[in-house]
């Protein structure tokens, strides 16, 4: 008889109708015929996956299982050695797509360098393989859907990440969206087997949450939340942890920024919370720092410190033993300076503030131009407030240059604030 259903594995297993050790063998085995390793499965191994403590299949079976999910092991609850934990996610390259110009803004961006970072990888999923292109006949409703196309979306999705870091949300939003629309489409059109689907179904999920972040970042905090709302559901749906994760860190900073810092303090701890049994100490790091800046928003600058020592901490511990999801690459040095700098502000010592701001401008990487044009808005603010109107003017003018190649809302809203507090305290700067 098998044992409740205790491990995220066995989870998802019901979820999906394998309840049974009948039921999942065919699914593994037709899983394994793809993978190309055994296909051999007793339901007594399948049985023992099942109980709350299970032992880790031996490495030919960790393929199947995370091919079948799209997950790591050990977020379906197994203790897995870390030198066998891989990342579920590809890096292969796409067909280039000819494309034309976005349309839809009027940002300054140079579109042929927009394109040509892109290279062609984001837009790939977005237009038809190379069979179909030579079939005139094709309908993709009657085509089969199979790891090639769900390689082709995620290695999109992971495009979509690199692009939005380089040119803003208002400039990337539109390419997700069309992305998005394009795997949903796929869901309801294709023909797949359950297990492809389910990879679907997540893409899908991840994508929304994208679009969700591209909205927030170009200062649409309506349409966030209506996409962080269906990527939460598609979570849910899932039982995603990683996915639920992402969806709650993101939706802190929202809440952050509308003023509800208590919210956005909840939402950082349930993620901690969710994401400990499994997360690398990166993703760990970027949740205690997104706590540490609600805790000093609220006032708690005692346990803000504490909570953002505790972050630079497991940032510096992380040696890549456990493979972090693809969003967090963003985080590191100049990220922990600036949330450093923020507890400073809220402190009221600017003068340590700009310190702070000033070794994050320092150690930001060139590619990631929209964080830069926020720490630069950032620094200005401060630099009004400790007196330093010139310095404070000549970070405005490098901000607003760097506003020609990223749109983003909230890098110009950051620039906005800085140009207004600089003309009111000091106007002749």
């Amino acid at each position: 008889m098998i044992e409740p259903a205790e491990t995220p594995f066995a989870v998802l297993c019901d979820q999906l109708g394998w309840s049974t050790p009948a039921a999942f063998i065919p699914v593994y085995e037709k899983a394994a015929a793809e993978v190309g390793v055994s296909p051999r499965l007793s339901a007594r191994q399948v049985q023992r996956w099942r109980t709350a403590d299970p032992p880790c299949p031996h490495p030919g079976r960790q393929r199947v299982l995370e091919a079948i999910f799209g997950k790591p092991l050990e977020q379906l609850g197994f203790d897995v050695p870390p030198h066998r934990r891989n990342p579920v996610r590809t890096a292969l390259p796409l067909p280039v797509a000819d494309a034309a110009p976005l349309e839809g803004t009027t940002d300054p961006v140079n579109r042929r360098a927009f394109l040509n970072a892109a290279g062609g990888t984001a837009l790939g999923a977005a237009v038809p393989t190379h069979h179909q292109r030579d079939d005139p006949r094709a309908d993709e409703s009657e085509l089969r859907i199979g790891t090639d196309a769900v390689t082709d979306l995620r290695t999109g999705l992971a495009n979509l990440y690199g692009l939005d870091d380089r040119y803003g949300g208002a400039i990337v939003g539109p390419l997700a969206a069309a992305h998005l629309a394009r795997v949903d489409r796929l869901i309801k059109t294709g023909t797949y087997p359950e297990t492809i689907g389910r990879q679907l179904r997540l893409i899908a999920g991840e994508t929304a949450e994208h679009v969700g972040w591209l909205a927030f970042d170009a200062g649409d905090s309506a349409a966030a939340r209506r996409s962080w709302a269906k990527a939460q559901k598609r979570a849910e749906e899932l039982g995603d942890a990683s996915l639920a994760v992402l969806v709650m860190a993101s939706t802190s900073l929202l809440s952050l920024r509308e003023g509800n810092p208590r919210e956005a303090l909840n939402l950082a701890r349930r993620a901690s919370e969710r994401a400990k049994p499994w997360a690398p100490p990166t993703l760990l790091s970027i949740l205690a720092t997104r706590e540490a800046r609600a805790l000093a928003t609220l006032g708690d600058h005692t346990a803000a410190r504490t909570t953002l020592a505790h972050a630079v901490h497991l940032y510096e511990q992380d040696r890549a033993t456990r493979p972090a999801p693809e969003w967090t690459t963003f985080h590191g040095p100049a990220e922990l300076c600036h949330a450093q700098a923020h507890l400073f502000t809220e402190m009221g010592h600017h003068g340590a503030a700009v310190d702070w701001l000033r070794r994050s401008l320092e150690r930001h990487e060139a590619s990631y131009a929209r964080n830069e044009a926020l720490g630069r808005g950032a620094l200005a603010s401060a630099l009004v407030r400790s007196g330093e109107a010139e310095e404070a003017a000549h970070h405005i003018r490098k901000g607003q240059a760097l506003l020609t190649e990223v749109s983003s809302g909230r890098a110009r809203l950051a620039l906005s604030a800085a140009r207004e507090e600089l003309a009111r305290l000091a106007p002749h700067a």
